[in-house]
């Protein structure tokens, strides 16, 4: 296999694909509310998005070792793409929300089966965690462009422009899966029907190293949550000016996308001299942490907001690829169930934090209390951490890389 050729166009496939959600994700509430009509269609629209694009693929685990990884990833795209595109057609509010459920299913299956994808393709840790944040950049080129693209296509006349772009990205994404990858990979079935085993469950309670990798998700995934929720009322309620409220919101994916690759080869070089995944996730979730005593210093808002935001961007490089390399470390002999518990980690982390972000801080806030909220979660994140960091040893020469046989 040709690894550059792999890593080119499985990041073409995941800008294309994010492209589209991301186009689409800006202006969903309202053309929901402009279709359908109710106030109810929106919030319960948005919610089943988000469910579907997250947890929805272990609904099939059983069924997905029986296609090639590509195949099912493809099939994904398509899903995507009749989902979306189909929207603009109706308004009836029940069909909208099968629409809505069966475009984040189909990304369900694409991004969980992209993981797999490079676990199985890839034997070892340092070349994982260089296609993960390859992606990485992917991912967050398309966050800072779709919101861009939204606007230029919304509100219009006529909505099918902006659906029909959004169709286009899927199959674009679905192309590229076509070219340098190979075909005959399959994900290796999971130890039961259920998405993670009660074996894979026994080895998380009893195996301190997969049960801290599995905390540190949850944990960073939380704070993670916060941007788009406590940071971004946050945000919405003490700056007046929309550019800079832009702008810090779109800053963590324009900087991930400028500086992913120095802060790459920078944890490419600590894995080398045996610095294991779990320790970098540590420096990460702690590294969020920091960011989160900077909002509740009562430094002046903007000032404030943007050392945080600079601060979590950092935090993010680090982060989210080393989750992906360190669940493909797993001593699980299933890929897809080592990355359907990732799935499930993530998405706990990640709902909690946004309810958190959304509910708690509200509260806070009209309490006058919005300071206690950020150092509240800077204080749990810290203290979280130092528990889970614990035992984690000092770096040791690098081990030999765990190895999987491509399935297929």
């Amino acid at each position: 296999m040709n690894r550059r050729a792999f890593t080119g166009w499985l990041a073409a496939d995941h800008t294309a694909g994010n492209l589209g959600q991301y186009v689409v994700l800006p202006v969903l509430g309202v053309f929901l509310a402009a279709q359908v009509g109710g106030t109810w269609i929106v919030g319960t629209g948005l919610f089943l998005y988000s469910a579907s694009a997250g947890v929805s693929a272990l609904l099939v685990n059983r069924w997905l070792p029986r296609f090639g990884i590509v195949a099912a990833m493809t099939g994904g795209t398509a899903l995507s793409a009749l989902g979306f595109g189909l929207m603009p057609y109706t308004r009836a509010g029940a069909v909208q929300v099968l629409l809505i459920v069966l475009a984040g299913f189909g990304g369900s299956v694409h991004f969980l089966l992209s993981r797999v994808l490079v676990a199985e393709a890839v034997p070892d840790d340092i070349g994982r965690h260089r296609v993960y944040s390859v992606l990485q950049i992917a991912v967050n080129l398309a966050a800072a462009l779709g919101p861009f693209l939204a606007a230029a296509l919304y509100p219009a006349a006529d909505p099918r422009l902006l659906f029909g772009v959004v169709a286009g990205c899927y199959l674009l994404a679905g192309l590229c899966l076509q070219f340098g990858i190979p075909k005959d990979l399959r994900p290796t079935p999971t130890s039961s029907r259920w998405p993670v085993s009660r074996a894979v469950l026994r080895l998380v309670r009893d195996d301190a190293a997969i049960r801290r990798t599995v905390a540190l998700c949850v944990l960073g995934a939380f704070v993670y949550g916060q941007l788009y929720s406590a940071f971004a009322l946050f945000v919405a309620r003490d700056i007046d000016s929309a550019p800079v409220r832009a702008a810090l919101l779109a800053a963590p994916a324009v900087a991930i996308v400028a500086c992913q690759s120095a802060v790459t080869a920078a944890t490419g070089r600590l894995l080398a001299k045996g610095h294991r995944p779990i320790a970098l996730l540590v420096y990460g979730a702690a590294l969020f942490s920091v960011s989160m005593v900077v909002l509740g210093t009562g430094l002046p808002v903007v000032l404030g907001a943007a050392v945080a935001v600079v601060l979590f961007s950092g935090a993010e490089m680090l982060f989210t690829p080393m989750v992906s390399t360190a669940f493909a470390a797993l001593p699980v002999k299933s890929t897809l169930e080592a990355f359907n518990l990732r799935q499930v980690s993530w998405t706990a982390g990640e709902a909690v934090g946004s309810l958190a972000g959304g509910t708690l801080f509200l509260a806070l806030d009209r309490a006058g209390l919005a300071q206690g909220y950020w150092l509240g979660v800077a204080l749990v994140t810290g203290a979280l951490c130092g528990v889970l960091a614990h035992r984690v040893r000092r770096p040791h020469p690098a081990p030999a890389a765990v190895v999987r046989e491509p399935a297929g």
